[in-house]
């Protein structure tokens, strides 16, 4: 390591050290300005934001079916469905096992210096820079979670899906909003009559699902707001299979999508010298998703309860849904 680098980098780690908090935590400056290309030293690090977005997408993409099949008769559904994902090691944890925002409070890491997390910047300035650790708060939570609205209405054996939610500004939580949309078509009416008796309570239907979510974040002692919009796309192949009438199981084979972009400005109000500007884009983890859900139909109750996985375990529950059809001798 050359001279200058080295002694820029002691007073790199010095510096950390104290921005630390006493309990080995890492500062609200240090995990914010994660979300910030232009920090030399904390800051362009996807790797110890990623877990936020992808417990979200898993959320977002999940619970948009509660049938392999869409009936010809008019038919409306309405439900609080939401998923819970587990918070595991993995999302503690990145690079070369470093604390994410999720991550522990090692103390030995207000010593330690890293190059597999360094922007390009850091590297030639100075070689490598501090480890930071994981957020208090965000490490005592074992699972994320959260409800949303969801209407849909379908006829002819098309369904569409509709998604939302939106709270009012809340002590540190200064927006949230969700929008979704979703489309389905069940292709069963082609084939089930050709089908032998036994087989014909098969259904198969395709299943494209979008969602817009906008988070806003203040901090205490800051000015501004960090803000976080989220996108996730989803598309589907639902096969089900009803053993009696009032029971039918799913399994759910697609692909998703979902990515994070930061913005705003944050401003420490006991040092104007903390400034932060969030400008990176994060993606989850996307790819291949499978999905395991068993479907109830009691009158006009329709509870659905299943398993997704999408290079992570979570479980979906939609059991505060209800569906009527115009057609009451399908109920």
């Amino acid at each position: 390591m050359k001279t200058k680098p080295f002694i820029a980098l002691a007073l790199t780690l010095a510096t950390a050290a104290f921005a630390m908090d006493e309990d080995g935590w890492a500062s609200t400056y240090e995990s914010l300005s994660a979300f910030d290309k232009s920090n030399v030293l904390y800051g362009n690090r996807p790797g110890y934001v990623k877990p936020i977005i992808t417990n979200l997408s898993t959320i977002l993409n999940s619970n948009w079916v509660s049938s392999a099949g869409v009936p010809q008769e008019f038919t409306f559904e309405a439900g609080l469905p939401f998923a819970i994902v587990p918070i595991t090691d993995d999302d503690r944890k990145y690079g070369d096992g470093h604390p994410t925002i999720f991550g522990d409070n090692d103390k030995k890491n207000e010593y330690k210096i890293a190059t597999d997390v360094c922007s390009a910047e850091a590297l030639d300035l100075y070689g490598a820079c501090p480890v930071v650790n994981g957020n208090e708060n965000l490490n005592g939570l074992s699972f994320f979670t959260y409800p949303y609205v969801q209407l849909a209405a379908s006829y002819y054996h098309a369904r569409l899906v509709l998604r939302g939610m939106f709270l009012p500004s809340i002590s540190e939580l200064r927006k949230f909003n969700l929008f979704g949309f979703g489309l389905q078509y069940s292709f069963g009416h082609f084939f089930q009559h050709k089908l032998p008796m036994a087989a014909q309570p098969l259904d198969v239907s395709l299943m494209l699902g979008y969602n817009t979510s906008g988070i806003g974040y203040r901090p205490d002692d800051y000015k501004g707001q960090l803000d976080l919009d989220v996108d996730a796309f989803t598309l589907n192949m639902v096969i089900g299979y009803r053993p009696i009438k009032a029971v039918e199981v799913l399994m759910t084979l697609g692909y998703q999508y979902a990515s994070m972009e930061s913005s705003g400005k944050l401003i420490s109000t006991e040092d104007p010298m903390e400034e932060i500007h969030p400008n990176i884009t994060v993606k989850g983890d996307n790819g291949f998703r499978f999905g395991l859900e068993v479907a109830f139909q009691i009158g006009s109750f329709h509870p659905v309860l299943g398993y997704d996985y999408v290079g992570k375990s979570a479980f979906t529950t939609n059991i505060l849904y209800f569906k009527q059809s115009s057609d009451s001798s399908n109920q």
